[in-house]
C-alpha cells in the first residue's frame, strides 16, 4: 500500500504542515498562519480541522497509508508536561522540580518564572494537539485508521530541510535558534543522503534567547517574531562600548557553543541593560545604538561558531538554518571572509520549515535503501488562489476596472510600475517561508526616492526605518552588487555598487545594502518576464518587492485577503493570475 508522509511543525509558534509523496516528492508545504490569517499562529494546530480534509483531497489519496512525523522528540516532551500544568494552575511550589532549577532555566532563557511556565504549557499543548485533526478526519470521513506516528528531534528536522533542499552533495551544517529539546546550537556533517550530528550544545544557553532579549529592549515583540526589526534598525546606530561590555559579559564563546554566567549574574546583567531599554512612546530610532552594537556582537559569536564547525567538518559548502539564519545582514558577509565558498539557507529556515524536514525524515525512515529522489529547492510549495473565488470576484464584485489579459498581464503591470503605481502581484502557488518571492508580493518602482516612505505610510503601515528588498534579474546582479551572490530566497544582504545607488534609492538601505532576491526565468517565469518588461521601459533590471501584507498580519492567503488589502491600503492596482484590477 502506498504511503504519504505528513510532517507537522509542532513548536508553540509557526506551526506548519508538509506532504511528501510515496515516491519522496515534495507535494505541499505551508505555515498554518496563512490559512488562519493569524500571525505566527501561536499555540495553534499545524493541521487545522477545517483545512486538513481539503489538503488530503488535493494532494493525497485519503484512503492510503499515512506516516505522520512531528518535530519534537518525545524524550524531551514528557519532562515539562506536569510542570507546565502545575504552572497553569498556579501550583508553582511543585517540590519535585526544585525552585533553584526552575529559576536557573528561567534565568538562562531570560524569562520570568510565570512566563516560562506559560511557554512550557503552550509548547506541550502544541505537541499534544499535533496530528489529532488529521487522524480524526481520516477516520471519520474516510474510515481510514492506517496511520503511524514518528517523532524526530527538532534540530535534526532543521538540518534535513536545509541539507536535502540544498544543491550540495556534501556540506557542513550549522543550526542556531532559540531553543530545541535541550539545546540551541548543533553542528552536522552532510554527506548525501546521510546527516551526522557532530556536536550539540546542550545549553540552555541560547543565542536566539539573547536576540529575544535585545528585541524586547528595543521595544519590539519577540513573541511576534520582530527580531528582524532590530536587524533593520542596526545600520542607523553606532557602536556603544558600555552596551558591548554588558553583552560580552552576558554571553561569550565556549567550546562548540556559547556560555552564560551563573543565573544570578545573568539577572544582574539583564538589569544593567534596562537603562538602555526603549521608553514607551519614543521613536524606535532612539534604540539604534543598541541594535547596532547587538548586530556586531551577534556576528562575532556566529563567526566563532562557524570557525568551530569548519574545524570539525572542513568543507567549502555551508548549510545554515534555524531562526538565527534569518539574519540576512550577517549571511551576506560569510563568503569570502570565512573559509566557505558556497552558502545555502533554505526558504524556511525557522520552525515552520521543520514540517518539511519531518516529512522527509519519515520517508527516509521507511525507505532507507531507496536513493534520495531529486528534491527541488523551489519555495513555491504552498496554496494556490481559488479559481472559483476569483471567478466570483469578477462576476459579482462590481469592479469597473478589471481586465483579463492572458499572455500580456505582465506587460501592463510593468507599465503601471514604470508610471509609479504600487501593485499587488499574486501568481501560482504561495511561497513556503517568510519571504514574498514574486508570487505573493507588493511591487513598486525602485527609482522613486519617495517610494519607501510612501509604501511604509500608505500600504504597509510600518516603521519608517524598515527597508525594502530588490528583486533583480540574475544576469544583472554583478552590475548592481559588489561580490554578487545568488540569493534565490532573499536570504542574504549585499552592498550596492556606488554607481547604481542613485538609480534605485527606494531599495538602498541607509548603509548602502539591499536584501536581494535573485530572479531567474527557470525559477519563476512570470515574475522574471514582469521584471524584464520593466527593465525595457525603465532601464533598471530590478523592482522593489515586499510581502503582500500589512504590519502584524500574515501574507495573504485568499482572493478575499488580497481584495481586502487592495481596498483598505494605498495599493493602486492588483494582479491575480491574468486579471488586472485597478482603482
Amino acid at each position: 500500500m502506498k504511503t504519504y508522509y505528513v510532517g507537522l511543525a509542532t513548536t508553540l509558534h509557526d506551526p506548519a504542515l508538509a506532504i511528501v509523496s510515496p515516491e519522496g516528492e515534495i507535494l505541499f508545504a505551508e505555515a498554518a498562519e496563512r490559512y488562519l490569517q493569524n500571525k505566527r499562529a501561536i499555540n495553534c494546530e499545524p493541521d487545522p480541522l477545517l483545512r486538513i480534509g481539503e489538503l488530503l483531497e488535493t494532494y493525497c489519496d485519503p484512503k492510503a497509508r499515512f506516516a505522520v512525523a512531528r518535530t519534537w522528540s518525545p524524550r524531551y516532551a514528557r519532562f515539562p508536561l506536569w510542570v507546565s500544568l502545575a504552572g497553569a494552575l498556579g501550583l508553582v511550589q511543585a517540590r519535585s522540580l526544585t525552585r533553584f532549577k526552575l529559576d536557573k532555566i528561567a534565568a538562562w532563557l531570560l524569562l520570568e518564572r510565570h512566563r516560562l511556565l506559560h511557554l512550557l504549557l503552550c509548547s506541550i499543548s502544541s505537541r499534544v494537539k499535533a496530528g489529532a485533526n488529521l487522524v480524526t478526519t481520516l477516520r471519520q470521513t474516510y474510515g481510514n485508521r492506517n496511520v503511524v506516528f514518528y517523532d524526530f528531534e527538532h534540530h535534526l528536522t532543521h538540518a534535513v530541510t536545509a541539507c536535502y533542499t540544498s544543491p550540495f552533495e556534501q556540506a557542513a551544517c550549522l543550526i542556531v535558534d532559540g531553543h530545541g529539546e535541550h539545546g540551541t546550537i548543533s553542528f552536522f556533517q552532510y554527506q548525501k543522503p546521510e546527516i551526522r550530528l557532530l556536536k550539540h550544545h546542550r545549553g540552555p544557553e541560547s543565542l536566539g534567547a539573547l536576540y529575544m532579549l535585545v528585541t524586547e529592549l528595543c521595544g519590539f515583540s519577540s513573541l511576534k517574531g520582530e527580531e528582524w526589526k532590530v536587524m533593520g534598525l542596526a545600520p542607523y546606530g553606532q557602536h556603544d562600548e558600555a552596551i558591548a561590555r554588558l553583552l560580552g559579559a552576558l554571553a561569550g564563546p565556549a567550546k562548540n557553543g556559547i556560555r552564560y554566567p551563573s543565573p544570578r549574574r545573568v539577572r544582574e546583567l539583564v538589569l544593567a541593560l534596562q537603562p538602555y531599554a526603549r521608553v514607551a512612546g519614543t521613536d524606535a530610532l532612539a534604540m539604534a545604538d543598541l541594535a547596532h552594537t547587538w548586530q556586531a556582537y551577534f556576528c562575532e559569536l556566529m563567526d566563532v561558531l562557524l570557525a568551530q564547525l569548519h574545524a570539525l567538518a572542513p568543507s567549502g559548502d555551508l548549510v545554515l538554518s534555524g531562526g538565527c539564519a534569518l539574519n540576512s545582514s550577517y549571511a551576506g558577509t560569510i563568503l569570502g571572509r570565512l573559509p566557505f565558498k558556497r552558502l545555502y539557507i533554505p526558504s524556511a529556515p525557522a520552525d515552520d520549515g521543520n514540517a518539511l524536514g519531518a516529512a522527509l525524515l519519515a520517508y527516509r525512515r521507511e525507505n532507507p535503501c531507496a536513493p534520495l529522489p531529486p528534491i527541488t529547492a523551489s519555495p513555491y510549495l504552498g496554496s494556490e488562489i481559488s479559481r472559483e473565488a476569483l471567478n466570483r470576484l469578477i462576476e459579482l464584485g462590481q469592479i469597473p476596472k478589471a481586465r483579463l489579459l492572458p499572455g500580456s498581464v505582465h506587460l501592463e503591470a510593468a507599465k503601471l510600475l514604470a508610471s509609479g503605481k504600487i501593485l499587488g502581484w499574486v501568481q501560482g502557488r504561495a511561497e513556503f517561508g517568510p519571504r514574498a518571492l514574486g508570487n505573493r508580493s507588493i511591487l513598486a518602482d525602485p527609482r522613486d526616492p519617495a517610494m519607501k516612505a510612501r509604501l511604509n505610510a500608505k500600504v504597509k503601515f510600518r516603521e519608517s526605518f524598515r527597508p525594502f528588498a530588490p528583486s533583480v534579474l540574475h544576469q544583472h546582479g554583478p552590475g548592481y552588487f559588489y561580490d554578487y551572490q545568488e540569493s534565490p530566497f532573499m536570504e542574504r544582504t549585499l552592498r550596492f555598487r556606488e554607481e547604481v545607488k542613485d538609480k534605485v534609492p527606494a531599495v538602498v538601505h541607509v548603509d548602502g545594502t539591499g536584501r536581494l532576491q535573485t530572479v531567474k526565468r527557470e525559477w519563476n517565469q512570470k515574475f522574471y518576464d514582469l521584471i524584464e518588461a520593466f527593465y525595457r521601459l525603465s532601464g533598471v533590471p530590478l523592482v522593489l518587492n515586499t510581502s503582500f501584507n500589512i504590519m502584524g498580519k500574515p501574507i495573504i492567503h485568499s482572493v478575499e485577503d488580497a481584495l481586502g488589502l487592495f481596498s483598505t491600503t494605498g495599493l493602486e492596482a492588483l494582479v491575480i493570475g491574468d486579471y488586472l484590477i485597478e482603482k
